[in-house]
């Protein structure tokens, strides 16, 4: 059997989650399910600067374990997304994706689920309550490289491990007072 890959561990500066599905794993288009989230950090700081660099680092030492062939033929995927505002003009921010699958099945073992860790950062104490988009947190995961033969792609995907809350914003209620508050 071979040796498992030993994918390089990263931990992220604070950021916004946009779209998390953090408290159950999104089944839409994947029954076996995927935990996910993006995280938006400000481009221009310093941590989010470091962040790509290293990035792009994994990305290109894994473009030169390719044979010479691949190597020129495959293009660098972006490592981040910029985001855009409503008129779809670029902001001073930019996305990374995480993804972490729920239940997965190797090819050459038996299938396992797993799950990220969420914790609050004063405490360390476990994250129950669903986290929703607006949640300040620090994600840590791993850097995996691929290559795509579709699109002749090579990039780096997050893998999504524990994520450590900051500022947590919930639902859990009806928001009676604020729903009724007409003044």
């Amino acid at each position: 059997m071979a040796d498992k890959p030993n994918f390089e561990i990263f931990t992220t500066p604070v950021g916004e989650l946009v779209y998390p599905w953090l408290s159950r794993a999104d089944t839409r288009y994947d029954p076996d399910g995927v935990f996910q989230t993006k995280l938006l950090l400000p481009f221009d700081f310093a941590p989010t600067q470091e962040l790509i660099a290293r990035l792009e680092g994994v990305r290109t030492a894994f473009i030169q374990t390719l044979d010479i062939a691949k190597q020129k033929e495959y293009i660098p995927a972006n490592v981040y997304e910029t985001e855009k505002d409503e008129e779809g003009e670029d902001t001073d921010s930019v996305l990374f994706r995480f993804k972490l699958k729920n239940h997965v099945t190797p090819k050459d073992g038996d299938t396992f689920t797993q799950t990220p860790v969420l914790v609050f950062a004063e405490d360390g104490s476990a994250v129950t309550a669903p986290i929703y988009g607006g949640t300040m947190a620090r994600l840590k995961g791993q850097i995996v490289p691929y290559t795509n033969a579709a699109s002749k792609a090579v990039g780096v995907t997050l893998r999504l491990r524990s994520v450590q809350v900051h500022e947590l914003v919930s639902g859990g209620g009806d928001g009676g007072a604020f729903w009724s508050d007409f003044d």
